[in-house]
């Protein structure tokens, strides 16, 4: 079976079928040779559905400085930048960098999962070999092809507050489904097919509170001695996840789901082997709310272009919305 991007029915998460030699639920479906995963979905009938929201040419970047988290989270390297003085004539810059440890894409070779024989399997069938040996599912496939489309911004962190929904982001925070559908509907926002879903969970807004001893506070410990916001670990939201078809999805948090979770188990593992769906963390979406609340709706055209790097694990997004 070969999904087509271009429909608006697809099968919900409960009737897919199940792929030989695949672990259970994977949705491998775009064919055997597809890097894209749920970027296919960005056909271009989508694209031009969405360029039609430009009304007002405003862009708005949703890239946070490369310098921050600092120190990032998860005890990733720093953000290094010099500049190199090439004498009278100019300079140069010198960046090293983790392309996780700022505003990033999660891409296909980040997370594995179990294939059942004791071994891990990356999207796609793509193994641990294939990764240090080949560029299959690099982030090059990404940037060849481009991140354009709707875009979507479910404010929870703005609903929260106006409703009394008092939490600390640093802290471990499940946002349920129910809450993320309601906030959808204060806001009036309906999703479609091929829609790039961002979450404003208030980890960003909190993060510009700290002093740098706050800040280091946060970054101390263990991968699960992290604490943050995000959307909750659940059955109902995976499915939810799943069956809207989002081409992509992002949040300002760390981790998009809340960190730690309760389970052995957490959305990357869906997200990223089993449906190819991209992830985007600590994205900068202050402004963007500001400007959704100013102009009355949360859809926006939308343009990322990771990094062309072949064979690439991920990318900052480069990410811009235009309304």
């Amino acid at each position: 079976m070969k999904f087509d991007p271009d429909s608006d029915s697809l099968p919900k998460r409960s009737e897919l079928p199940d792929i030989p030699g695949a672990p259970k639920g994977a949705a491998w479906f775009w064919g055997k040779d597809d890097e894209l995963g749920r970027l296919n979905l960005l056909t271009p009938r989508r694209r031009l559905a969405a360029a039609k929201l430009i009304e007002s040419g405003e862009t708005i970047n949703l890239d946070w400085p490369l310098n921050l988290p600092n120190p990032p989270a998860f005890g990733r390297e720093p953000f290094e930048w010099k500049v190199k003085s090439l004498g009278p004539g100019g300079n140069d810059d010198i960046y090293h960098m983790n392309s996780q440890s700022g505003s990033q894409w999660d891409g296909f070779r980040h997370v594995s999962m179990p294939k059942g024989d004791g071994n891990v399997i990356f999207y796609n069938d793509l193994t641990q070999e294939e990764i240090m040996n080949t560029t299959r599912c690099g982030i090059q496939a990404w940037a060849d092809h481009g991140i354009v489309g709707r875009g979507v911004l479910i404010d929870y962190w703005s609903y929260a507050q106006q409703n009394n929904k008092v939490y600390d982001p640093n802290e471990t925070h499940p946002i349920s489904l129910t809450e993320l559908l309601q906030c959808a509907k204060s806001q009036g926002t309906h999703f479609q097919y091929g829609d790039i879903l961002m979450i404003r969970t208030g980890w960003i807004d909190e993060y510009g509170k700290l002093d740098e001893a706050g800040r280091a506070g946060i970054a101390k410990g263990g991968v699960f001695d992290h604490k943050f916001v995000g959307v909750e670990v659940s059955e109902e939201m995976v499915d939810f996840l799943h069956d809207n078809y989002f081409a992509a999805v992002a949040a300002d948090s760390p981790a998009f789901e809340s960190w730690p979770t309760p389970y052995e188990w957490n959305h990357h593992l869906y997200l990223l082997p089993r449906w190819g769906c991209p992830i985007g963390e600590m994205w900068d979406f202050e402004k963007l709310a500001r400007v959704c609340k100013e102009k009355g709706r949360y859809h926006f055209f939308f343009v990322s272009s990771p990094a062309n790097a072949p064979g690439g694990v991920g990318s900052h997004p480069n990410a811009t919305a235009v309304f």
